[in-house]
């Protein structure tokens, strides 16, 4: 461990392929010597991918770990830029365009969801973002990103995603996302707590009574939330069928109501009132 502070300049081996195998080996001690990384095994890749993996991180995990906060505006390279005020609607849509090919050359990406016209884009990116400081620096072959809602977020819009999730892991009997989308805990209404594992093995049991769910159909009527209980709710109607092994079908329709709690800044589903579904 002494000697790997700094690899070799020349080559480990006569062999390439073997000389690259044993400088990931040396990468990998390195990272985890000097950054306290348990593994950074990249699965199957060729030496070379896996040579390339392993020097991006070592450089990101320098480049973090020495970084200085710094503001977005000066990482992009103090562009000009005018102020949304001052221009008008085509105008906004030339100059946000402008603004983010810029960025993009810089290798910053900003992210906005659905439903966010381009003057609150210009705005948030203008205004707010680049006064942002930051200690992720833009590098060579990596992308700095941010969100929008990480800033502003859209609870209602969180849950509303989470729902159409959560539902359309239910009708393609999908467990492994219906996790996703289930609390550590749920609780009923008699105050019974169950795990997470307690729950999905419900809807496990459920899934495995149908081959498939067909016929689909639901509509969200109602979404809520209440910031200071940490909680929310989406209610609506759904129908469909649930198909036997036999071929026969069975109906399934009527109202549901998922109940969230906002844990770690997700809204994940703590109990539920679904048509085909019920708590054993």
């Amino acid at each position: 461990m002494d000697n790997i502070d700094n690899l070799p300049d020349g080559p480990l081996s006569d062999d390439p392929e073997e000389n690259l195998r044993m400088e990931n080996e040396l990468l990998r001690l390195k990272l985890k010597a000097e950054l306290g990384g348990e593994s950074y095994s990249s699965g199957g890749l060729n030496p070379e991918i896996e040579n390339e993996f392993l020097k991006n991180v070592m450089a990101f995990e320098h480049n973090f770990a020495t970084a200085k906060p710094a503001k977005v505006y000066d990482l992009a390279g103090k562009p000009d830029f005018k102020k949304a005020d001052d221009l008008n609607d085509e105008e906004i849509e030339t100059e946000l365009e402008k603004i983010t090919d810029l960025l993009s050359e810089k290798n910053i990406e900003v992210y906005f969801g659905d439903g966010y016209d381009s003057r609150t884009q210009y705005c948030f990116i203008t205004e707010e973002l680049f006064e942002h400081e930051t200690t992720f620096m833009p590098m060579p072959g990596m992308t700095t990103c941010f969100d929008y809602e990480e800033f502003h977020p859209n609870h209602k819009k969180a849950i509303e995603n989470n729902t159409e999730k959560f539902l359309k892991a239910w009708l393609e009997r999908d467990i492994e996302a219906c996790d996703w989308e289930i609390a550590h805990q749920a609780i009923l209404p008699d105050r019974k707590v169950l795990s997470k594992a307690d729950v999905l093995k419900q809807i496990e049991i459920i899934f495995e009574a149908f081959t498939s769910f067909t016929d689909e159909k639901h509509e969200i009527f109602d979404i809520g939330f209440d910031m200071d209980a940490g909680m929310g709710h989406a209610e609506g109607g759904i129908r469909y069928r649930g198909v036997l092994e036999n071929g026969e079908t069975i109906p399934f329709g009527g109202a549901f109501k998922l109940y969230f709690s906002y844990d770690r800044e997700y809204w994940s589903i703590v109990y539920m009132v679904l048509p085909g579904f019920k708590y054993f």
